[in-house]
Order: C-alpha cells, then sequence, then structure tokens
C-alpha cells in the first residue's frame, strides 16, 4: 500500500509540476511583454534627450538666433515621438514593433516547450512531439490517480469491514470473560469453605 502511496504522490508532484510549469510560462510571457513595452518606452526617451542635447549643444556653437529657433522646432518635434498615422516611418515602426513583441512571444512558448520537456519523459526534440507527448503524460497521470483512488476506497471499505468484525469479536471475549469470572469468583468462596471444614 505504501508503494501505490508514494506512485501517486509522485504522479501528483507531476501534474503539479506541468501545472506549475505552464502557470509560470504564462506570467513570464505577460513580464516580458511588459519589459518589452517598458525598454522600448526608455529607448525613445533616451534617444529623444540624446537627440535634443546634440542639437542645443551644436545651435549654441553655431549662429546664435537662427539655430535657437531651429533647436526650438526641434524641441517641439522631439516632444511628439510618434509620425503621423499612416506614414512610411508610421509603419516601418509598427512592424518593428510587431516583429519584436512575436519574437519575444515565440521565445516565451519554446521556453515554456522546453520546461515541458524536461518534466515529462521520453519527449523528443520536436515542439509538436512534446505537447502531443505531454498530453499523453497528464493523461496516463490522470488515469493513474483515478485507478489508485479506487484500489484506496476498496482497500479502505475492507479495512473498516474487518475492524468492525474484530470489535465485535473484541466485545464478544470481553463478555465471555466476564462471564468466566464470575463462575470462577462463585467456585472460588465455596472451595475455600470446603477447605476449611
Amino acid at each position: 500500500m505504501s508503494g501505490n502511496s508514494t506512485t501517486l504522490d509522485l504522479h501528483h508532484q507531476d501534474l503539479k509540476e506541468v501545472s506549475q510549469t505552464a502557470q509560470n510560462h504564462l506570467q513570464n510571457q505577460v513580464l516580458s511583454q511588459q519589459q518589452w513595452s517598458t525598454e522600448l518606452s526608455q529607448q525613445a526617451v533616451s534617444q529623444q534627450a540624446l537627440a535634443h542635447q546634440t542639437l542645443l549643444s551644436s545651435s549654441v556653437s553655431a549662429n546664435g538666433k537662427e539655430n535657437m529657433i531651429e533647436s526650438n522646432n526641434l524641441d517641439n518635434s522631439i516632444s511628439k515621438p510618434k509620425p503621423p498615422v499612416g506614414s512610411e516611418e508610421w509603419h516601418r515602426l509598427r512592424r518593428e514593433s510587431h516583429k519584436e513583441v512575436e519574437r519575444r512571444r515565440r521565445e516565451t512558448i519554446n521556453e515554456g516547450i522546453n520546461e515541458i520537456a524536461k518534466l515529462v519523459p521520453g519527449c523528443e526534440k520536436n515542439k509538436g512531439s512534446i505537447l502531443s507527448r505531454a498530453v499523453q503524460y497528464i493523461q496516463q497521470l490522470k488515469e493513474n490517480e483515478a485507478t489508485n483512488i479506487e484500489k484506496w476506497t476498496l482497500e479502505k471499505l475492507l479495512t473498516d469491514q474487518a475492524i468492525n468484525e474484530l470489535s465485535h469479536q473484541v466485545e464478544m471475549l470481553k463478555a465471555e470473560n466476564e462471564q468466566l469470572r464470575a463462575q470462577l469468583d462463585e467456585l472460588s468462596p465455596s472451595k475455600k469453605k470446603a477447605r476449611k471444614e
């Protein structure tokens, strides 16, 4: 029975690990997308600040008023980091952004699949076979768990029945023991009287 318990515990642990891996995978995907957005924002701000600083330094060193006016115009354009909607630059930035998001998404999926491959025995390197084998393995674990629960339920019923029978026998033996003691006590005083006479 302890061997079955150990097997079921291992299967429960495997199920928990697969579930935890899937949750970690989803959390990592969300975090990587958030980090990517933050990094893009920081890069845009850094590039704007660098461009602004470069233009200011060049405007101070060149012809005073004309460069100051150009610098002010540039300051206004820097405060608008997004190109006009529909322009070539807007489409290019949108494509680059989409490519980066897709790349990170693929990386996250690949990491999750690789983690699953580590947990599931008998996996190949092919992603499709890893997922297929993971499904089979989880189904097998569920079937084993159901079988073990059935087996343990039957064992518990048989054990409870045996305990009830033994308890009944104990009660009967106690009653018989009390009867024999009473009979012995009845015989004992008469023997003592017979010896004294």
